[in-house]
């Protein structure tokens, strides 16, 4: 995980073979990167966010079985080689193979999904860092998946200290672009931050109030380190156009929905109006099997000792509880240990208030 990678996806015939073949006779086990959310393949997703085991799967008869464990490991050797079977990844260990996404061949030292990153440790303001770049073919890095924000922040944190930029700009409260004309397709913005100036920063302190890896608003004058990316393989074609601004669509409450898989929001029903008496709502959150969930609650405002909302560190309210929350608060995080959280809330019969907004995103912790 560190460097973009995630454990083994096996998406058709020929990859399954394929793994057996590299782990050869080392080994006899090898933990992949896919995650059972219930007993059926069509509920097992894989780390890299493709999707489900729907399409491809080589489970041993019986399974998936999340009884056992909700995670998946390939049998490499004996009667089952080959096949998959579920096994409890906070209990038991074996081998792992590591997956990265292709790219292209350049000599350049940070090379991910077809991409030269180069990380400048001076501090700078904006526009003269987008400068920069330029003269190095490339532009204030885009990030557009989970992967590649954990691959900058984690090189990022190794090679100097502090925030950093990024090529994002945020000009007005729904609206943001990438510089080099990405899709703004993926968000990591910090709930908790609201718009207050156009450029993009990525947490990367200690002190910082804000999460390491998750993004917030600055001011485009101000001094920091930055990444710059450039498209490995191939030589420097000038400035991409800035592409179109692209509206964040609204959320809904999703009280008592399905599975929810992150990113989203939550919301208490009819928010930021007034929730109705008697309410009961629960919220069931996942990320992919080798995240953990983060919830920032950036709105609390319920009847104190009336209404409560209670978190959990799993997926039922047998799991631990990680608090129980009622009246007002100001912005808070939670994390969970694992990749599930359960949120319930509950209104009496009397007065009612405002209730709650809270995102929740998938979250890796620094290394």
């Amino acid at each position: 995980m560190d460097y973009g990678a995630t454990l083994v996806t096996i998406k058709n015939a020929n990859d399954n073979h394929a793994v057996s073949t590299i782990a050869g006779t080392s080994v006899a086990l090898l933990w992949m990167g896919l995650y059972c959310f219930d007993s059926d393949p069509s509920k097992c997703l894989w780390d890299d966010s493709t999707g489900s085991a729907d399409m491809y799967n080589s489970f041993a008869a019986g399974f998936p079985q999340i009884a056992v464990g909700k995670c998946v490991y390939y049998s490499v050797q004996g009667a089952l080689a080959g096949k998959w079977l579920s096994g409890d990844c906070e209990k038991e260990t074996k081998a792992y193979i590591c997956e990265l996404p292709i790219t292209r061949a350049d000599d350049c030292k940070y090379n991910y999904n077809g991409h030269c990153y180069t990380f400048h440790d001076v501090p700078t303001a904006f526009v003269q860092a987008q400068e920069a770049c330029e003269k190095d073919c490339g532009n204030l890095a885009s990030v557009t998946s989970a992967n590649e924000n954990r691959y900058i922040a984690t090189l990022s944190n190794r090679l100097f200290s502090g925030n950093f930029y990024i090529g994002g700009l945020w000009p007005s409260s729904n609206v943001f672009y990438w510089f080099d004309g990405s899709a703004w397709n993926y968000n990591n913005i910090d709930p908790s931050y609201s718009h207050n100036a156009n450029c993009i920063a990525v947490s990367n302190s200690i002190a910082s109030s804000v999460a390491s890896g998750l993004w917030f608003s600055i001011k485009c004058h101000i001094p920091y380190s930055f990444v710059c990316k450039r498209p490995a393989g191939t030589k420097c074609s000038g400035n991409q156009p800035i592409a179109p601004v692209t509206p964040v669509p609204p959320t809904q409450s999703f009280c008592n929905s399905s599975l929810l898989l992150s990113p989203g929001v939550i919301t208490s029903p009819n928010f930021p109006f007034s929730y109705d008496n008697s309410e009961f709502c629960s919220y069931q959150l996942a990320t992919l099997g080798s995240y953990n969930v983060l919830l920032r609650f950036s709105d609390f405002a319920t009847v104190k000792g009336v209404d409560f909302v209670n978190v959990y560190d799993g997926d039922s309210v047998d799991s631990k509880l990680l608090g129980t929350y009622t009246g007002q608060f100001d912005a808070f995080s939670l994390v969970s240990s694992g990749n599930t959280m359960l949120v319930t809330f509950k209104s009496g019969s009397g007065k009612t208030a405002q209730g709650f907004s809270a995102r929740f995103t998938s979250y890796s912790y620094g290394r």
